[in-house]
């Protein structure tokens, strides 16, 4: 007759299964994460790639602004001027380049337009006139729908996405040349943020940001983007590569706004808006 385990002896296993659990969760969580990051990293080195290619084919330019108006002023329909044309609508000019597209929402998310770290609920939106100058076309073209319509004019048109465009290839005279910039594998392209295009003033729509922040200005980017993303951005160069890089945030910490000599954040480096920028990694030329 076999002898039964004792309550003991079964505690004793029940203790070392929880024990080793415990152990290994965390292991599968980073493992997870890890492989969730190279998939990530992949993306944005995909599209970097895409923005050469595109740029060879437009005599070494990148998406950017057009001299003249694409969407110019109609009060009938209450749309101002709109000339943004390569900052807020780069990954659909990319798209022959990579075959896909970010997809509206009312469809599922684009794994390729779509950090795999990024949280589920946290939609891009072309908001305004950057909506009502597409719509109907070419949104429809490419597959948006407009979420949010005032009368006539749409308001909204909410996509998936997770990248930003540097806005200084669009706005900042000479950007959008490759050969423009003096250190083209130290200058951003894309990074990961909750907008379409993105500058130095912007830096509070990274995915890194983890706290919430009431003093900020703009309500809608108060809260903390809560991607995490390892604590860092993943940012795609205009050489070509992309690399992961910690996010270093000045001394007053993640909600602090000042410039200057006490910056919002140290990498990628906080700026004042304008044209009048020339901070290494945001602009063809820079001072420092």
């Amino acid at each position: 007759m076999k002898k039964a385990f004792t309550l003991i002896e079964l505690l004793v296993v029940i203790a070392i299964i929880a024990i080793l659990a415990a152990m290994l969760f965390p292991v599968y969580a980073q493992a997870k994460n890890s492989a969730k990051q190279t998939a990530n990293l992949s993306q944005l080195k995909q599209l970097a790639v895409a923005a050469q290619i595109y740029a060879s084919d437009h005599d070494d330019h990148l998406p950017s602004d057009p001299l003249t108006d694409f969407c110019p002023s109609d009060p009938t329909l209450g749309l101002g001027d709109i000339d943004r044309w390569g900052n807020y609508y780069w990954p659909w000019l990319f798209k022959p380049y990579t075959k896909v597209q970010p997809t509206s929402t009312s469809r599922a998310r684009d794994g390729f337009m779509w950090s795999p770290l990024a949280p589920t609920n946290n939609p891009q939106n072309l908001s305004g006139d950057r909506a009502a100058c597409i719509w109907p076309q070419p949104a429809q073209s490419w597959g948006l729908d407009c979420t949010v319509f005032d009368g006539a004019v749409c308001d909204s048109i909410q996509y998936w996405s997770t990248y930003a465009y540097n806005e200084h290839i669009g706005d900042y005279p000479g950007g959008s040349s490759l050969t423009a910039w003096q250190e083209p594998a130290a200058s951003f392209l894309l990074l990961e943020a909750t907008d379409s295009e993105i500058e130095g003033d912007e830096l509070d729509e990274l995915y890194s940001r983890t706290e919430n922040c009431p003093n900020f200005d703009d309500p809608d980017n108060a809260d903390a983007t809560f991607g995490g993303h390892n604590g860092g951005t993943t940012i795609a160069f205009l050489d070509g590569h992309a690399k992961w890089r910690k996010t270093q945030f000045g001394p007053n910490g993640q909600c602090g706004l000042e410039w200057g000599n006490v910056p919002f954040m140290v990498f990628p480096p906080a700026t004042q808006g304008g044209n009048s920028v020339r901070v290494k990694g945001w602009t063809p030329v820079f001072d420092n």
